[in-house]
């Protein structure tokens, strides 16, 4: 297991009801309709991204390439070769408030929505906030196994996509 060296960038910060089974099946494999991560990874590596509306009323994302599992592939890969720190957390309404507090914090390269956060839960989230930065970083063959756990979590990686 690694703990991600101080060069490293902030890449990424998310929440999920089931944060292990996040990171493994809707970041790091998949799709760019499954995951904002994925399709920030997608613009930032120069992608276009094709919408098209189905017919019952939502949109379809789909990268704009002759052959959509190489760009895919290339997204999955950049991402399973980054650094996870995860923290637990009570409830799935509190990884989704604690998450803003982190993108506060720590200001990711990648993160476009920023939210207010439930002030009276600072000291709370601070201790939260050091122990997701104090925790172990995993790479994505090391995440631990299936908790169905709500939590946050950060991507860190040494380069920018």
């Amino acid at each position: 297991m690694i703990v991600p060296a101080t060069d490293m960038l902030t890449i990424y910060v998310g929440e999920s009801k089931d944060v292990v089974n996040r990171i493994r099946s809707d970041h790091c494999s998949g799709n760019v309709e499954g995951s904002a991560l994925r399709k920030y990874i997608a613009i930032e590596k120069g992608y276009t991204l094709n919408k098209t509306k189905r017919q019952r009323g939502c949109t379809r994302i789909r990268l704009n390439l002759p052959d959509l599992g190489i760009g895919e592939q290339a997204i999955s890969d950049y991402l399973r070769s980054g650094i996870w720190k995860l923290v637990f957390c009570s409830t799935k309404e509190e990884a989704r408030d604690f998450q803003f507090y982190v993108i506060e914090k720590l200001r990711p390269l990648l993160n476009k929505n920023l939210r207010n956060w439930n002030g009276q839960q600072h000291a709370r989230y601070a201790k939260l906030l050091t122990e997701l930065t104090n925790s172990i970083g995993y790479r994505y063959s090391e995440l631990p196994g299936q908790t169905k756990s709500p939590g946050v979590y950060v991507l860190y990686h040494n380069k920018m996509p």
